[in-house]
This record gives C-alpha cells, structure tokens and sequence, in this order.
C-alpha cells in the first residue's frame, strides 16, 4: 500500500535505507567467510564423527550466509538502480489494460517458480539454511501470487471506475 503522499517519497527513503544495508552486509560477508574457514578446519581435525559432522553443517550454513549476503549487495544495486528508473518514469493512464494483462501472465510464472523450489526441499539437509531457504523462496513465490491477484483485481476496478466515467 502506497502512503498518501505518494511513491515517491516512500522509494527515497528505501533507497537511504538499501544504502545502510549494503555497507553494513560488506562485513557480515567478510565475518562470515572467516567463520566458514574456522569451523571448516575444526571439522577437518576433529575426530569425534558427530562433533566432526555438526562442525561441517555449521561451515556450511557460513558458506552460505556469506554468499547470501554478497548476494544481496548485488541485489540491492540492481533494485537501487530500478528504484531510480521507476522515480524518473511517469507512467501512463492509458497503459492500465496491457498491465492488467501482462500480470494476468506473470501469475502462472509465480506458481511455477513455487513447485521448482518445492521440487529442491527433499533434496536439502533439514535444519540447514539452504533448506530454510528454500522454504523462504517457496512462501516468496505464493506471496508474489498473491500480490499478483490483488494487482490485477486492484487494476480491474480502476479500469472500470474509468470506463464508468466515460460513459
């Protein structure tokens, strides 16, 4: 839902807040790579199997929050950069319709996106954080689907207020 005053001003204050993230997720990275070298080692010269084995995991789940927050500086550049096309864009009335359509389009991709992550659960070891993941990306996907309806019903109920104008 957009405040009162508009997007603007709700992207500017995203974009002051992207800024902080993406400097402070530089450390977390850095702090996480450390993190995976260290346990990696441990697990490497530990000789108790299930020491040696919940030593691994938590390399592991490093390895990956390291790369999940190099990830997200990347991004978090691509959505500042689409944040500002979006500020420097003055959309059209008249666009409404092929909106509504190319959204109509999109929400089959949301589902199909969902049973792909649904498809990888099995596949990852529970309790890790590629498997929590997962299951993120999984609970993404049926939210974006949702969005997706309320759009396209939001859009359908403006085009007809406007049609109903006209006449």
């Amino acid at each position: 839902m957009v405040d009162e005053q508009g997007i603007e001003p709700r992207i500017e204050r995203l974009l002051a807040s992207l800024e902080k993230i993406k400097q402070q997720l530089e450390d977390i990275a850095l702090d996480e790579m450390s993190e995976a070298r260290a346990y990696s080692n441990m697990a490497r010269v530990c000789y108790e199997d299930n020491a040696r084995w919940n030593l691994f995991l938590i390399a592991m789940d490093s390895i990956v929050h390291q790369e999940i927050a190099w990830a997200l500086i990347r991004a978090i550049n691509e959505i500042q950069v689409m944040a500002k096309e979006l500020l420097s864009h003055r959309p059209r009335r008249e666009d409404m319709g092929q909106v509504v359509d190319l959204v109509e389009i999109h929400k089959s991709i949301e589902d199909l996106a969902k049973s792909s992550y649904e498809g990888l659960l099995h596949l990852a070891e529970p309790g890790t954080t590629l498997r929590k993941l997962l299951e993120l990306l999984v609970e993404e996907e049926k939210k974006h689907e949702q969005l997706a309806v309320a759009t396209v019903k939001r859009l359908r109920s403006v085009l007809q207020e406007r049609e109903g104008g006209e006449s």
